[in-house]
């Protein structure tokens, strides 16, 4: 990327030592950089290591079963050796974090309200007064009705929609350089889905912040990211510009997660799928761990890991078959 990155990961590994003695590979050698006003989307399966990875650049993994290696640099500081108070600092003010599920997020005992405006004496200071008006503030630039009336209302008065603008409100009230959003269209009908990705777009033109957008769904990556990194078993498998992904993918696991999107233009019996399972990762292969489900598959792929390599100018793939269009063509 030619402008300098706000984040840059290196080398993250992470490991789960549980209370049977078994380690769990979640997270394993992750480059990862996202430039100032850049939006990144991180997409694969459920269990691959997406929201892993947010959790460690927030440090909210737990220390008694969490092993994490590498280094995870934002803003001056190591994120990984930075101590918890400036941590805790530097967590909803720079960085912040939209989470999956808001109803288990926000407070169900306080008012919206109270719960943005903690945020804001927290990180800003000031009056209780100037802090209730900046809530306000939030929640209309997130196109909440009546907000001088919904700030005193409880989480579960609102709808799942409502809520996660509320989330989202929470999580700009100190206008952060870095803004995570963890699957925030999960559970959400379709017309909530375009408002929520609408809203994000504003509010990315608006405040310049860069994003890393966590999802399963593709359809979501094409409308707001500049850059996609396509994670499986704890790798990324393939990086690359958003339209060059979708137009040219270079890693059997990509081809395989286009295809299963439905079509409008293309009536199927059914839908496509990825056969197999994703492997055990207390045990991970010793080789390419998409093997056992690859069409490509050769048997020096279940030999050695595969090194992630340029296969054209920003476009990485951890494949040693790539460029694939070789193989269909």
């Amino acid at each position: 990327m030619s402008a300098s990155p706000l984040i840059e990961i290196k080398d993250l590994r992470i490991r789960f030592h549980g209370d049977d003695g078994r380690v769990t590979h979640a997270v394993d050698s992750v480059d990862l950089s996202v430039a100032n006003g850049a939006t990144l989307g991180l997409v694969g399966e459920s269990g691959c290591g997406k929201s892993v990875t947010s959790l460690a650049i927030m440090g909210l993994l737990p220390k008694q079963s969490a092993e994490i290696s590498g280094a995870i640099r934002f803003d001056g500081f190591d994120l990984l050796k930075t101590p918890d108070q400036t941590l805790r600092d530097l967590r909803g003010n720079r960085l912040a974090m939209i989470f999956q599920e808001p109803m288990t997020s926000l407070n169900p005992s306080f008012t919206i309200g109270d719960q943005i405006v903690e945020t804001i004496l927290r990180h800003r200071g000031g009056s209780r007064r100037s802090a209730r008006e900046r809530a306000i503030e939030l929640l209309r630039r997130v196109h909440i009705p009546s907000p001088e009336r919904r700030i005193d209302e409880y989480p579960h008065k609102l709808s799942g929609g409502m809520r996660q603008r509320v989330m989202i409100a929470m999580a700009l009230a100190c206008d952060p350089r870095l803004l995570i959003a963890d699957e925030p269209t999960t559970a959400l009908d379709v017309t909530l889905q375009a408002q929520i990705l609408e809203l994000m777009r504003e509010l990315k033109a608006a405040s310049g912040a860069a994003i890393i957008l966590i999802t399963h769904d593709l359809g979501v990556v094409a409308e707001v990211c500049d850059e996609v990194a396509v994670m499986y078993a704890g790798e990324i498998v393939e990086r690359a510009p958003v339209d060059e992904l979708f137009a040219m993918p270079q890693h059997p696991y990509t081809v395989g997660l286009l295809g299963s999107i439905p079509r409008l233009d293309h009536r199927a019996e059914q839908l496509a799928t990825i056969e197999g399972m994703v492997p055990n990762m207390a045990q991970p292969p010793a080789g390419c761990r998409f093997a056992a489900r690859c069409p490509f598959v050769l048997d020096a792929c279940t030999k050695a890991p595969p090194p992630l390599v340029e296969v054209s100018p920003d476009h990485l793939s951890r494949c040693i078959r790539a460029p694939l269009e070789l193989l269909v063509s």
